[in-house]
């Protein structure tokens, strides 16, 4: 676990022994999205790149998703350093804690 990360889960666990409420906390912004809709076009295109590429559509299809998910993973610990900031900074919001109190 990364130093922001860590930071952050003790952070997590001083709020909690003080019975602070954390649901905030559930409501950050993503910071990677990985889409890939199987639509109608797209299917056409994954047809026409194997035909191009000369090999099987599904083992092509595979290959492109694995190519996603590594590039996800790659990046994993940003994203997790990313939304504990995003996180961090909603429980030292002065606003969110005037919201609790109401």
């Amino acid at each position: 676990m990364n130093d922001e990360l860590h930071d952050f889960v003790k952070l997590l666990e001083q709020h909690r022994a003080e019975g602070r409420a954390l649901g905030g906390m559930l409501k950050l912004t993503p910071v990677r999205h990985l889409m890939l809709p199987l639509c109608h076009e797209n299917c056409s295109e994954l047809r026409a790149m194997a035909e191009v590429f000369e090999c099987d559509e599904a083992l092509l299809a595979s290959a492109i998703l694995r190519a996603a998910l590594r590039h996800m993973q790659q990046h994993l610990n940003e994203d997790l350093d990313a939304l504990a900031e995003q996180a961090r900074a909603q429980l030292d919001s002065p606003c969110l804690a005037a919201s609790e109190a109401i």
